[in-house]
């Protein structure tokens, strides 16, 4: 039903607004990292990564 998937993307919006802001920036960090650095952020970068794709589910 459209009516419910548009109800779904609207809730899930703002969730995913703030997920995607911090994964621009966890990107920033993991490209100006020096590599002994780089394995905290990557893997914030990948928890950013499931995040925003369990947030999208079935209606990405």
């Amino acid at each position: 039903n459209n009516e419910v998937i548009s109800n779904s993307i609207r809730l899930r919006n703002p969730f995913t607004d703030v997920l995607n802001l911090l994964q621009i920036d966890l990107i920033r960090r993991y490209r100006a990292a020096e590599s002994e650095d780089v394995d905290p952020v990557r893997r914030a970068l990948f928890l950013s990564i499931n995040g925003i794709a369990a947030a999208m589910q079935s209606t990405g």
